[in-house]
């Protein structure tokens, strides 16, 4: 892989890769409607901006940072073209490490930042994001509720990210672990907010619709939860036309909903 120095290599890279095969909808506009998304719900919540909703935002925006994957790209390409899924077949979330995809993000902070404000008229502060990069990632590795993030020592010493998917499972050198409910506990009632925009996003999209139906009709985050519940079904079998995983979209929408008013 070539060296990064482009200071806005990953907007580049998100322009340039699909994001979504229905439309050819590109990554970068596949990460903004997240985002929008993401801005109305929190409204919806009345969660003030602030260190919190920087974080959040930044992770909506990031979050699918591993569809760089090319062996994902081509899994997008083929479906896109009508064409036979390739052999090989990832889920993007477990790619989230891959490719130097940290450092990418990394160094293109200011960029995305820059991005944000441009595109959506969200002025996030950086410094939010100081000592808060494991939850970012742990929001990238767990929004499809599949995997979780785990830290464990190599065997040269170092701590380092991993991606696992058994939480019962004993890691002898994990030294600790983020998980989704991790994160609903530490953010609520937004610790879902990422799952429910790049559902919404993802959903709107392949129906063609614009999402704001959606918010027309509804004055809280519990009504918005309920709507998306009644829908569940629905919306599921949208989602699998292009990624056939099982989501348990419905037992986790209730999850997301518990507390919530």
């Amino acid at each position: 892989m070539p060296a990064l120095s482009e200071a806005n290599a990953l907007v580049d890279r998100y322009k340039a890769a699909l994001g979504k095969s229905t439309g050819r909808q590109s990554l970068y506009d596949h990460s903004l409607a997240c985002v929008d998304v993401a801005l109305r719900v929190a409204r919806l919540a009345g969660e003030e901006p602030g260190p919190r909703l920087d974080r959040l935002i930044f992770a909506t925006f990031v979050h699918d940072v591993g569809k760089l994957d090319p062996n994902f790209q081509a899994m997008l390409e083929a479906a896109a073209s009508g064409h036979a899924l390739p052999g090989k077949r990832v889920k993007h979330e477990a790619s989230t490490f891959d490719y130097d995809h940290p450092r990418l993000v990394e160094k293109n902070k200011e960029a995305i930042r820059e991005e944000l404000r441009g595109a959506c008229g969200y002025d996030l502060h950086l410094a939010s994001l100081e000592g808060a990069m494991d939850h970012i990632w742990a929001f990238a590795v767990t929004h499809h509720g599949l995997f979780y993030l785990s830290y464990e020592r190599d065997g040269a010493g170092s701590l380092r990210p991993l991606i696992r998917r058994q939480w019962t499972s004993f890691y002898p050198h994990e030294e600790r672990r983020i998980t989704l409910v991790d994160l609903l506990f530490e953010y609520h009632p937004l610790g879902g907010l990422l799952i429910l925009s790049d559902l919404i996003a993802s959903y709107c999209h392949e129906q063609g619709r614009d999402y704001t139906f959606l918010f027309g009709r509804v004055a809280t985050m519990g009504q918005l939860l309920d709507t998306l519940v009644e829908r569940a079904s629905e919306i599921e079998e949208s989602l699998q036309r292009y990624d056939p995983r099982d989501y348990s979209l419905r037992e986790m929408l209730r999850l997301l909903a518990g507390g919530i008013q």
